[in-house]
Parts: structure tokens; C-alpha cells; sequence
């Protein structure tokens, strides 16, 4: 059975002894976990990430020296490894996100908070291979939202826009709004770059719901969809859109 599981490898850096041990037993758990190494601070995190080229970041964001915002911010792999930020800080989630950050752990978390995170994960890496591999079918079609006590499949080539919120994802399709539990970093992997462009830390498009680019001066854009919603783009996005 060993064989025919694809192995993630996974680097944990945190400067807690005791949290490197609970991340250990827990990470046991996980026939495909491989723990490739292991770091207390940014400098031999960064050294690991290097040599090891893991799949998994665990992260931790305060350190001694570089946090791990920061460190994550210079990583310039090619592929990157995911991160996973694993800390008892709340207030740093927003920049942590920033980095592309597939998930977000506040210590203390149990097992199934981690199995949630290492399934966007692997949802993300099987992704990723697939478009690799140059296999379509790999894309996302279609999401389960909860209605009460009802499940609604979306397709997601009817969703015009999604945006970030707290510990979902807005899913926007025409006047209607579903959420959905994952973050926009871990849905976007799974979704279809020739289709969906993310524009922005909280938002991403459908391509052809976009109706026109606007620039408001000083490097500033707004994204205009076809219903009149305008959402922000960002530079670091700003080149994902063609140029008014």
C-alpha cells in the first residue's frame, strides 16, 4: 500500500521543542507524512527548506532572529513548498495569507484541525501536478456549500467573483452568496488559471465576468465585472489582467 501513496514531505520550523514533539505524534498519524527535517529558528528553517525541497512548510511565526512571515516572504523556490503557519498569534493571519499561505493553525489545535489543513494540502499539490502533467480534468468543477440542512453543489464556472472572509471563501454567483469553508490561497489552486486570475490577498475573478480594467491613477486598478461590482487589483497581481 506504502507504494502507491505519493509521499509528502514536510519541513516543520518552530523554536518550541514540545511543539516540534506534539507536531511529530500528530503528523504520525498520516501513513504519506514524511518529516524530511527540522529547524528552532529562521536561519536553519531556511537552510532545510533549501537542501530539502519538502512539499510542506509547517511554520512557525515568531522565531528568534527572521520571523516566519518574513522568511516566507524570501522564499524564491521553483516549485515553492506550501506553507501551513502554525502559531499561537492570531493577529499576524492577514500577512500570513498575504504570502500565499495554504492554511493558518492557532496552537492549540487538535488532530482533526491538522488533517483539515494537510487535506487542502494535498488538494493543492494534486492540483499543481495535474496542471504538470497537463491534465485538465484535475480543475475543480464544482464545490458542496451548506444550505441548513441541505448540500448545493456550485458549479464553479458559474461563480463570477470569490472573496476572502475570516475562515472562508465568499463564493459569488450573480446575486447570490455561498460560503465555503477553506481559504482563497487553497481554492485557488484547485481552480482552473485559464479561467479564474486572483486580483487581489482577497479576491479572485472569473476572467471573462471582468467587463474592464480601470486605472484610478498612482498605480491604482479597479477590476469592473459585467454587473457593475468593482473589486481592487493589486500590484502584485496587476499583470494576471491585460492592460487597459
Amino acid at each position: 500500500m506504502a507504494g502507491s501513496m505519493t509521499a509528502l514531505r514536510v519541513v516543520i520550523a518552530d523554536d518550541e521543542p514540545l511543539a516540534r514533539s506534539r507536531l511529530r505524534a500528530l503528523l504520525g498519524d498520516h501513513a504519506d507524512v514524511v518529516i524530511a527535517a527540522e529547524a528552532e529558528d529562521a536561519d536553519s528553517a531556511l537552510q532545510a527548506i533549501r537542501s530539502e525541497r519538502p512539499d510542506l512548510v509547517l511554520l512557525d511565526v515568531e522565531m528568534p532572529g527572521e520571523g516566519g512571515v518574513a522568511l516566507a516572504r524570501r522564499l524564491h523556490l521553483t516549485p515553492a513548498p506550501l506553507i501551513v503557519f502554525v502559531t499561537a498569534y492570531a493577529d499576524h493571519a492577514v500577512d500570513a495569507f498575504e504570502t500565499g499561505a495554504v492554511d493558518y493553525l492557532l496552537k492549540p489545535f487538535d488532530e482533526a484541525r491538522l488533517a483539515t489543513a494537510l487535506a487542502r494540502v494535498r488538494a493543492a499539490l494534486a492540483a499543481r501536478r495535474a496542471l504538470a502533467g497537463g491534465a485538465p480534468s484535475a480543475y475543480l468543477e464544482r464545490v458542496a456549500v451548506t444550505l441548513g440542512k441541505r448540500t448545493l453543489f456550485v458549479a464553479t464556472a458559474s461563480v463570477d467573483w470569490f472573496a476572502a472572509s475570516a475562515n472562508y471563501v465568499e463564493l459569488h454567483v450573480g446575486s447570490e452568496v455561498h460560503l465555503l469553508r477553506t481559504t482563497l490561497s487553497a481554492l485557488e489552486a484547485q481552480l482552473d488559471p485559464r479561467v479564474f486570475v486572483r486580483i487581489h490577498r482577497s479576491y479572485a475573478v472569473r476572467l471573462d465576468a471582468v467587463k474592464e480594467l480601470r486605472s484610478l491613477g498612482a498605480g491604482e486598478y479597479r477590476a469592473i465585472l459585467a454587473d457593475g461590482v468593482e473589486l481592487p487589483v493589486s500590484q502584485r497581481y496587476r499583470d494576471r489582467l491585460p492592460r487597459p
